[in-house]
């Protein structure tokens, strides 16, 4: 065997290596800084965020007094039960609407995400291991790319009445996006108002959800804007996102 092909049998023998190295890595590192850390159900995650008073549990009773009846017909009262209840339905319905496609959930430790995604004051901390060890995060809905915004911080973001109008008809409070509106996420109320129905309730939830577990205390900080709704009559109304 001559020195080139010798080096040349090094050279692969060391890559496959190399390679097979590489992939026991990338299952079994998650796996071994994982294994100390339990896997919460969302009944923890709801019992965890009412025993903390986190800006999840807060929102989630806005949402029951800003649309009472909605919220009481399919909620019922809120309490840990319901919770649990909208952020299932909420979760499933992120996944199954393909969310994940356009947005992240994860700040990265590269390029300066933590001042992108994070939320300077607030929370400007990387993504770490225990945010996704529960079923909320099972499958993982890191993304791929980011045609949106990455939304492992959107507690701390937004408010419940800009994300309602953002989910109706997204242009009227991010003009010139290419995100679709979810009016199946509505309903009208007896006096024609557009309300969030069950599956709008959940998902409203869910998105309250992410990142307030870094959101201490509970306290207006988000970004409010304005938005436009129609009435049954089709009348234009101009609503200000106010806590």
């Amino acid at each position: 065997m001559g020195k080139m092909e010798r080096f040349s049998f090094i050279a692969l023998v060391a890559g496959i290596i190399f390679f097979l190295f590489a992939d026991f890595i990338s299952w079994a590192l998650p796996m071994f800084v994982l294994k100390d850390i339990p896997k919460k159900s969302v009944q923890d995650l709801a019992a965890e965020a009412i025993a903390k008073n986190t800006s999840a549990w807060s929102d989630f009773k806005k949402i029951a007094r800003y649309y009472p009846e909605q919220f009481k017909k399919y909620y019922g009262e809120p309490n840990e039960e319901s919770f649990a209840k909208a952020l299932k339905v909420g979760h499933r319905w992120y996944v199954a609407e393909g969310c994940w496609n356009c947005h992240s959930q994860m700040v990265r430790p590269v390029s300066n995400e933590t001042l992108r995604f994070g939320i300077p004051g607030v929370s400007n901390t990387v993504s770490y291991p225990s945010e996704y060890q529960n079923e909320l995060q099972a499958p993982v809905l890191w993304g791929t790319k980011r045609i949106g915004q990455d939304l492992i911080r959107e507690a701390a973001v937004h408010n419940i009445d800009w994300h309602v109008a953002h989910l109706y008809d997204p242009k009227t409070t991010s003009p010139g996006t290419v995100m679709p509106g979810y009016p199946w996420f509505f309903e009208k109320d007896e006096n024609g108002n557009i309300v969030p129905n069950e599956r709008g309730i959940g998902i409203l939830t869910y998105i309250m959800w992410l990142g307030s577990w870094e959101v201490k205390p509970p306290k207006d900080f988000r970004i409010t804007g304005t938005a436009t709704a129609k009435n049954s009559s089709g009348a234009e109304e101009f609503a200000k996102a106010t806590e």
